[in-house]
């Protein structure tokens, strides 16, 4: 009993010291702390639709038919608020270039075909994220030397979805604007009806947050957005037969190498209207946080502790 007692007295005596040199120790509020975050970054983007791919027939939705030398910078700027502990929502404003290439592929289909494009993307979304994982508390507010202590911690993984508005302007490799052009006969006898350069997507994803110290953390993290066009390269269906409908053909509606010529006939197969495209951004973040008190200083609560 004297042994017990004595232990639990020095257990007191630890933790009165502990609760004084540590502040909102893993207690259920901290994430109040860390409410508000501005975020910015760069990144990587890549394109999963009708031109380029690996060398077979198209997967869909696969990232086993990504061509991964077409990959592309991109940047991006956001704003988080925590809601709750586990539930955050994210405002994430991005610009990135999609690019494919039948040229890069030796599937006889799409290498004959040799259409290859470069799209300019800039995306508004909203994300609403659920932390999976979380390992978040603060280290000693003071330095004692010779007192061992926890580090600052913030470290989360989360997955999310949401939605997204994006803006797009499909080119050829030479800059040249394929929509004016009207390769697929897009608004014309027989075609079908003109796209619109403004769609919506569906992103989700998931990411981690590394912590560095109170104010700044990393993010990484990786979106698959599926999109409700399949114009985002400019392919989509069949090839227009213009001299049948009296037009002359413009240029990057055909410029298949010939080598099976029928394969490009009038009514043939250009793209897969079916599958919608989709696109992928990798992101690599500088986060703030904007929770603060004055001075700098992260507000925090003393909370003695027996």
């Amino acid at each position: 009993m004297k042994k017990l007692l004595l232990g639990l007295i020095s257990l007191s005596v630890v933790s009165g010291v502990w609760s004084q040199t540590h502040t909102n120790f893993t207690t259920s509020d901290y994430w109040k702390g860390q409410r508000k975050e501005l975020l910015f970054g760069i990144g990587a983007t890549n394109f999963l639709g009708d031109l380029g791919g690996l060398n077979k027939i198209g997967t869909d939705y696969s990232f086993m038919d990504l061509e991964w030398v077409t990959t592309r910078p991109s940047g991006h700027l956001g704003y988080r608020y925590r809601l709750r502990p586990w539930v955050a929502t994210k405002s994430l404003l991005q610009y990135g270039v999609l690019r494919g290439s039948d040229q890069l592929t030796t599937e006889p289909f799409r290498h004959n075909r040799n259409l290859s494009f470069k799209t300019h993307l800039i995306e508004f979304s909203q994300h609403l994220e659920l932390v999976i994982y979380n390992n978040e508390h603060y280290g000693r507010r003071n330095k004692i030397y010779g007192l061992k202590g926890h580090r600052n911690k913030n470290d989360l993984l989360y997955l999310f979805s949401g939605i997204s508005v994006f803006a797009y302007i499909p080119q050829a490799e030479d800059g040249t604007n394929l929509r004016p052009l009207n390769t697929e006969g897009q608004g014309l006898p027989g075609g079908p009806k003109k796209y619109g350069l403004v769609n919506i997507g569906i992103p989700f994803g998931m990411g981690f947050k590394l912590g560095l110290d109170r104010v700044w953390r990393m993010s990484f993290e990786l979106s698959y957005t599926k999109t409700f066009t399949d114009y985002l390269d400019d392919v989509s269906g069949v090839y227009y037969d213009w001299a049948g409908n009296g037009y002359t053909e413009p240029d990057y509606a055909d410029p298949s190498l010939g080598a099976f010529p029928n394969w490009t006939n009038p009514g043939e197969q250009r793209g897969d209207s079916k599958q919608k495209d989709a696109y992928f951004f990798f992101n690599v973040s500088i986060i703030r946080n904007l929770t603060q008190g004055k001075g700098g200083k992260v507000k925090w609560r003393y909370r003695a502790r027996y």
